[in-house]
């Protein structure tokens, strides 16, 4: 049974890139925002984050992606979310897999570039019920850019809790026993 959920999941997670391999015209994720939603051995991660917090993707320096420029810094973006997207359990770092990214592009001009963009993921928790440390350090230049809310769910438990990262508090303890 575990491994039907599994490849059900899987299944969910290549429709839903499918969906939004080119721009996500709607907002799945508020700027600033993201959650990380713990179901069973998986903790399925979902984040705005600015265009300005990565380093080398923005060619005409204009503060924003354009899509030429995500396609040519895609896999650029993704070796910085694997780097500076950091979970841990009991047993160390879990590594970030399935990993997609979406530009966030207004409805009224969806061809646009964009200043957010929307990163989502999986971990594939050792523990699934053990304390977990979860660091960002993928912070904008502006004073709005330097705030992150991260909304954290284990659901087989409904707890909830809600942290603030900025570049001063880059890490949080969710769940600790």
């Amino acid at each position: 049974m575990k491994n039907i959920q599994k490849t059900v999941i899987t299944a969910l997670v290549i429709l839903f890139n499918l969906i939004l391999s080119q721009y996500s015209n709607a907002h799945i994720m508020v700027a600033q925002h993201g959650t990380l939603n713990i179901v069973d051995d998986g903790a399925f991660m979902v984040m705005s984050l600015p265009v300005s917090a990565f380093e080398g993707i923005d060619d005409d320096k204009d503060g924003k992606l354009s899509m030429a420029e995500f396609n040519l810094h895609r896999s650029a973006i993704v070796n910085i979310v694997q780097e500076k997207v950091v979970l841990k359990d009991n047993n160390g770092k879990i590594t970030l897999q399935g990993i997609m990214l979406s530009p966030v592009t207004s409805h009224y001009s969806p061809k646009e570039p964009t200043s957010q963009l929307i990163v989502m993921g999986r971990f594939t928790l050792t523990e699934p019920n053990s304390t977990l440390q979860y660091q960002i350090s993928l912070f904008g230049k502006t004073p709005t850019e330097q705030l992150l809310e991260i909304t954290a769910t284990r659901k087989n438990v409904s707890n909830k809790q809600v942290a603030k990262l900025s570049p001063n508090k880059s890490s949080v303890t969710f769940f600790e026993k």
